[in-house]
């Protein structure tokens, strides 16, 4: 993994976990917990990518990365 794609990761780490944050601060948000199920699952694939446990997904990642979208999100928790 070269140093500009584990910046990608790291970076959509970072919005994952600021946006799960907000979240669990918003106590009135519908759909919250199916959005908090989404970013938790994302958030587990991008920590085992930045281990090395997950570099045949990595592609599919990077997308993920480069159109942070609900669609996207759902699609690949799933």
């Amino acid at each position: 993994m070269n140093p500009s794609e584990m910046f990608a990761i790291r970076t959509r780490l970072r919005n994952v976990n600021v946006e799960f944050s907000a979240l669990v601060k918003d106590k009135t948000g519908e759909g919250r917990y199916l959005r908090m199920r989404e970013l938790k699952a994302e958030r587990a694939e991008l920590m085992a990518l930045l281990a090395g446990d997950g570099l045949s997904g990595l592609g599919a990642t990077l997308r993920l990365i480069s159109e942070p979208s609900l669609e996207t999100a759902t699609r690949h928790a799933t």
